[in-house]
């Protein structure tokens, strides 16, 4: 039996990919899918400044709480720590993604962009979505070509 005769398995790739898969966007539409991402970037970022808002309560009481007592329960300091840490997190979190969100809408900064929304996929579940089609877009070459007519896509 010659190679060419052997039937294919259903497991392999494609000879070649389809020409049809591949729809090419208008410059536009591109733009309008960059703003959207941006905008929903910066809702994102806003959501993150209330969760920091919200960790900075619980770690001011928490604080409190172990102020009068002196300090001497282990698990008291631990747990202001930890919340310490996720008002920092939350804090740093919300920064990126409003600046990566100002860089969107401007179409400048692609590295900066993919960072923060590789960076972003640790954020389940919102930022999880967020950062996938952020990444799916930016590796389009249509988007690709918006940011470079800009000149700044570093």
């Amino acid at each position: 039996m010659s190679a060419g005769s052997e039937p294919a398995s259903p497991y392999a790739p494609p000879a070649t990919a389809s020409p049809a898969l591949r729809v090419p966007v208008s410059p536009a539409a591109a733009s309008s899918q960059l703003r959207t991402l941006g905008v929903l970037h910066h809702i994102l970022g806003a959501l993150s400044f209330a969760g920091a808002v919200v960790f900075g309560i619980i770690l001011v009481f928490g604080f409190t709480q172990e102020a009068a007592e002196g300090f001497t329960d282990p698990v008291g300091k631990a747990t202001i720590a930890v919340f310490g840490v996720l008002t920092i997190g939350s804090l740093i979190g919300g920064v990126l993604c409003i600046w990566s969100g100002l860089h969107l809408l401007r179409h400048t900064r692609t590295g900066l962009c993919t960072t923060v929304a590789a960076l972003l996929c640790l954020h389940v579940p919102l930022g999880t979505a967020l950062g996938i089609a952020t990444l799916v877009i930016l590796q389009r070459t249509d988007t690709r070509a918006l940011f470079d007519a800009t000149g700044a896509s570093r």
